[in-house]
């Protein structure tokens, strides 16, 4: 074989060496275009990944708007209730009454609201902590009152103002926070 390999003219060698070279070549050519190929798959599949994860977002913050939004008619239309029962216009049991029938209509998964804030608004954080806090005040003073009621002091009216201002602040500190939301729904 070797005998054969020399006896072949020279021109039949610069020919399969133009033959490898080219296939060389040919394989460089076709690793760089599928190498750039898969860079601008991987960089389109991340553009992908990263429009739905905006559009997700924005939805989730949608949602959470309306979740805001829905509790804080709920808890007004029940703080406002409440304060028939320290003016004396209802007793306690026709306000928990009123209440469960607002329940039943229009019920708010208070968990939910929490969880899109957990996982979708961390930088809506530290103005739900607020609202919390706001709330906990509300309901601090809800239940010196119950517990002044069912003691059998039905005067209220102490209890009247205080409550009248941390409803308010918890009106405002939420109607800033749907400020908030929307704000970052725009920018999602």
């Amino acid at each position: 074989m070797i005998e054969t390999l020399s006896k072949a003219p020279s021109e039949a060698w610069v020919g399969l060496l133009g033959v490898i070279i080219g296939a060389v070549l040919s394989i460089i050519g076709v690793w760089l275009t599928n190498r750039a190929s898969i860079k601008q798959l991987n960089t389109q599949l991340e553009h992908e990944k990263s429009v739905k994860a905006d559009a997700l977002k924005r939805e989730k913050l949608e949602e959470l708007y309306i979740l805001v939004d829905n509790w804080l008619g709920g808890v007004f239309s029940h703080y406002i209730k409440l304060t028939l029962v320290m003016r004396g216009e209802i007793d306690y049991n026709q306000y928990l009454d009123q209440v469960i029938v607002d329940g039943k209509e229009k019920p708010v998964d208070f968990s939910q609201l929490g969880m899109i804030v957990d996982i979708y608004g961390d930088d809506l954080e530290s103005s739900y902590e607020k609202i919390m806090d706001a709330r906990s005040e509300l309901n601090e003073i809800s239940i010196a009152h119950k517990h002044a009621y069912q003691s059998g002091d039905f005067d209220g009216e102490k209890f009247l103002k205080p409550y009248t201002a941390a409803q308010i602040k918890l009106e405002e500190l939420t109607e800033s926070f749907k400020k908030e939301i929307a704000e970052h729904t725009k920018n999602a």
